[in-house]
């Protein structure tokens, strides 16, 4: 049995037992007194007495005094034992470290993989500041803010972070990030044997995103365009090529439409990448965000370092040498670029692509969206494995982000007329109804 008479002792007990300073075979049968001398003695050699006024002190060694150690006097026990814990750095000083603190080390840990060799795996700068500025966002300022990384158990943390989704009426995803965030500062806490135990491990997950905002996902009819709808958005595009044949973000809409390449990539694209029979995705456009300096554009890898090439048709030929003809042509430079050699961004063609889509009288729609309707088209045509490497995603990604239904009413009422008629004889069902005379 534990011997616990002072004020305040279960909660000291349990504060350094969750540390993982000490355990409870170690306490047994010990006093109060014996207790504090136990977590301390190896290193704090200072009698801990209770003053006149009721406060706590004792002496911690400072050469900058004239007897060569400092006075420190606290309100209570808890609060000098913390103290002194700190000033030890026993257990790395993790005992008395807020969650805000661990998560500035969990980011700055994290910084350390920004850029590294492995382009596929390595960090983003935009990531780091993602981190960053989701924490500023939604949980600086709250309970679980400034709370001891080892007073948090499973149900304190279901209930706070319940709080910070329903105060910002968090959707599912933006709800499901702060909780990954959460989730990889406590198992860094854990590697680091700051706690022994790590709470967000056996938060329940499910329960907390049911309390999200409901956001009905978007029917397909939004996310992709109709055939109708491609074809007029094309016509638009030729419309505009023809009065400004020196504009080049015309001819990238046309080059997403005839490949559905992303965005990025056909902005970095080089005139170096493109050979008789193919183009080489080997690059692409990406932003990088940034904590202590402005955002940047530049160039890169492809996403997911998926590397990939896209056969010439005909007509992607014909576009080339349009653009070939009536732009700046420089076989090591950008192929849709200005006339100064700086190529147009991936920017300049999403607002493009806006303007063609209203003067084609079409909703608005995106590259991504051009991207997510030649997807579907190919998946008609092609195995899916042969489309998601075209596209550069996987498989599993193809399956769940890029398979839409595009079909119009009169497809699918054609579509039920030839599957039925195969399986019933409908003049059968006619004859027979004259028969009886049924209506």
């Amino acid at each position: 049995m534990l011997k616990l008479n002072t004020d305040n002792m279960d909660s000291i007990l349990s504060f350094y037992v969750n540390c993982g300073i000490i355990s409870l075979s170690n306490v047994r049968d010990l006093d109060s007194e014996a207790l504090m001398k136990e977590i301390l003695k190896e290193v704090h050699h200072y009698k801990i007495t209770k003053t006149k006024d009721g406060r706590w002190s004792t002496y911690i060694p400072d050469r900058t005094k004239p007897h060569g150690r400092r006075h420190i006097k606290k309100k209570t026990r808890t609060d000098l034992y913390k103290f002194l814990l700190a000033y030890y750095k026993i257990s790395s000083g993790a005992s008395i470290m807020t969650f805000a603190e661990l998560y500035a080390e969990w980011v700055n840990y994290k910084r350390k993989f920004v850029g590294a060799s492995n382009k596929k795996r390595s960090l983003s700068p935009s990531t780091i500041r993602r981190y960053e500025r989701d924490y500023d966002n939604y949980i600086k300022g709250t309970e679980l803010d400034k709370m001891l990384i080892c007073e948090v158990t499973a149900p304190k943390l279901e209930l706070m972070l319940t709080d910070i989704i329903q105060k910002h009426d968090l959707a599912e995803r933006c709800a499901g990030n702060v909780l990954g965030y959460v989730r990889q500062a406590f198992a860094y806490a854990r590697r680091s044997r700051y706690i022994t135990d790590d709470p967000a491990e056996l938060v329940d997950r499910l329960l907390l995103l049911s309390t999200c905002k409901y956001t009905p996902p978007k029917p397909d009819s939004e996310r992709v365009l109709t055939t109708k709808e491609l074809k007029m958005l094309y016509d638009a595009v030729i419309v505009q090529q023809k009065r400004h044949p020196k504009y080049m973000p015309n001819y990238a809409i046309e080059l997403a439409i005839l490949t559905g390449m992303r965005v990025g990539e056909i902005s970095a694209l080089h005139w170096s990448d493109i050979d008789e029979d193919c183009i080489h995705v080997d690059y692409s456009e990406h932003r990088l965000d940034y904590s202590d300096k402005p955002s940047e554009i530049v160039i890169g890898e492809p996403k997911n370092g998926k590397h990939r090439v896209i056969p010439l048709t005909d007509e992607i030929r014909a576009l080339l040498d349009k653009v070939r003809q009536t732009g700046i042509y420089d076989p090591d430079g950008f192929v849709f670029s200005r006339e100064n050699g700086k190529r147009y961004t991936g920017h300049d063609i999403s607002c493009a692509v806006d303007r063609r889509a209203n003067e084609a009288g079409i909703r608005k729609t995106s590259i991504h969206g051009i991207r997510r309707t030649i997807s579907f088209l190919l998946n008609t045509v092609l195995p899916q494995k042969v489309v998601a490497e075209m596209l550069g995603h996987s498989e599993k990604v193809n399956e769940e982000h890029y398979n839409y239904s595009m079909a119009e009413n009169a497809e699918k009422k054609r579509a039920c007329e030839e599957v039925f008629s195969k399986v019933f004889n409908f003049s059968d069902y006619q004859l027979e109804e004259k028969k009886t005379g049924s209506a």
